[in-house]
């Protein structure tokens, strides 16, 4: 896998919103930790699975992997 640096304060930021996802767990809603944590790498680092990928042609999308 090709290694990808973001800003630091960037990087900061999603461990952070990260850690409050972990410490505000809850087991009746398990799912929810999943979205979340994908709607955070998505919004903040622009990290999305290869599946989102636009269709639009005048797009180039560039796989980090």
């Amino acid at each position: 896998m090709q290694a990808a640096y973001v800003n630091a304060q960037v990087f900061a930021h999603v461990v952070d919103r990260l850690e409050q996802i972990a410490r505000t767990f809850d087991p009746a809603a398990p799912d929810m930790v999943r979205t979340d944590i994908i709607q955070i790498l998505g919004e903040e680092l622009g990290v999305w699975p290869e599946e989102c990928l636009a269709t639009d042609e005048r797009l180039k999308p560039r796989l980090a992997a």
